[in-house]
């Protein structure tokens, strides 16, 4: 396909207007406040670059600590890092990827006098955490809550939505990785408003618009481009029905592997966005997956618990069992198949595969 351009008025910057529109900023978030309202948002480039910027909103400093949950996002403590600031990891609940409320509560005490910063808290695999007992947790001390809402989109955030202090999302796709920065708080916005165009400040005093500048910080490129904004303008069009097609595939699911012995599966749940499928192998889950792969069927892992991964290992001298609750999930669970483009007799082909497996299983 040939794009052919307007040669009436030619401006820097406009050749994705004349393709995409001038105004899919606007027309994002009008969108995407149907389903999570902040009173400032801005697009970023992708999640990780939402989550620095986030960071850098908080004026987190060197020394610094924030906690977050051990099957976290591997971008999340990595941001933090590059701050010169310390993750803190807690373990999960038994039985449950979510963060332990109870760890998280001891941790915040060991940490009140550690310049303990920030809380980042997840919603691992699509299943909503309990921000609202976090923000009790936290109650009156000075301790951000971030909230990485990414596996929320599309459920009914109504409850939830404006617990945290800072909110990013991501819409992962194989074309675009864009994401969101929300706030509902002014001076944290201004901050990173400043801060998203490299710490530029534009002379207002000049008639021609965004003539002379000036820098007054040290920011970075951060904002979205519009070919993102457009893509992520589609996927939330789609949302509702791909959301009904995702709890559709796990009914089928639910019924087709509910009392196999050696495996359970989660539980179903209204508040899921069922972004990825779980069950439980009770031994041997590698062999599982392989016999698996041998059928056309691919799987995938569980977040690695961070204290596993060399460099926080050695770093912080963590201990294998440190987290004994992160460990045995990681262990154990295994993600099969669950996206929107699944057919029927696919579905059918991994309950058929996993009970006859099941039946071998010593």
């Amino acid at each position: 396909m040939e794009v052919k351009f307007s040669q009436e008025r030619i401006f820097w910057g406009n050749i994705s207007e004349d393709i995409l529109g001038t105004d899919l900023e606007k027309d994002f978030f009008e969108e995407f406040e149907n389903r999570s309202y902040s009173q400032y948002m801005t697009s970023t480039t992708n999640f990780t670059a939402g989550l620095h910027l986030s960071m850098c909103a908080i004026d987190l400093k060197r020394g610094d600590k924030v906690l977050c949950a051990v099957n976290s996002n591997p971008a999340i403590p990595e941001v933090v890092r590059h701050f010169d600031a310390e993750p803190i990891f807690v373990d999960t609940e038994d039985g449950s990827s979510q963060i332990d409320l109870q760890k998280l509560r001891t941790a915040i005490k060991k940490s009140e006098e550690r310049k303990l910063k920030a809380i980042v808290i997840s919603h691992i695999g699509g299943e909503m955490a309990d921000l609202q007992q976090v923000k009790k947790i936290i109650g009156k001390r000075p301790i951000y809550l971030i909230e990485d809402g990414t596996g929320t989109i599309g459920l009914d955030r109504s409850e939830i939505d404006n617990i945290a202090d800072v909110k990013v999302f991501s819409f992962d796709n194989s074309v675009s990785e864009m994401g969101v920065f929300a706030t509902d708080t002014a001076k944290i916005f201004e901050k990173a408003e400043l801060l998203m165009n490299h710490g530029i400040v534009y002379n207002s005093e000049i008639e021609i618009k965004d003539y002379i500048y000036d820098v007054i910080d040290t920011g970075c490129q951060y904002r979205a481009s519009k070919i993102d904004l457009f893509m992520a303008i589609h996927q939330l069009q789609h949302i509702d029905n791909d959301l009904e097609i995702r709890r559709n595939i796990a009914k089928d699911y639910f019924k087709g592997l509910d009392g196999l012995r050696k495996i359970s599966i989660q539980k179903p749940n209204l508040s899921h966005s069922y972004k990825n499928m779980i069950i439980r192998v009770d031994k041997n889950r590698d062999g599982f997956a392989e016999e698996l792969y041998k059928r056309g069927i691919e799987t995938r892992l569980l977040n690695t618990p961070l204290h596993l991964f060399s460099y926080y290992k050695n770093k912080y001298e963590l201990g294998i069992s440190a987290f004994p609750n992160a460990l045995l999930d990681y262990q154990q669970i295994l993600f099969i198949p669950m996206h929107i483009f699944l057919k029927e007799e696919e579905i059918d082909h991994v309950i058929d595969s996993i009970t006859e497996l099941t039946k071998k299983m010593v």
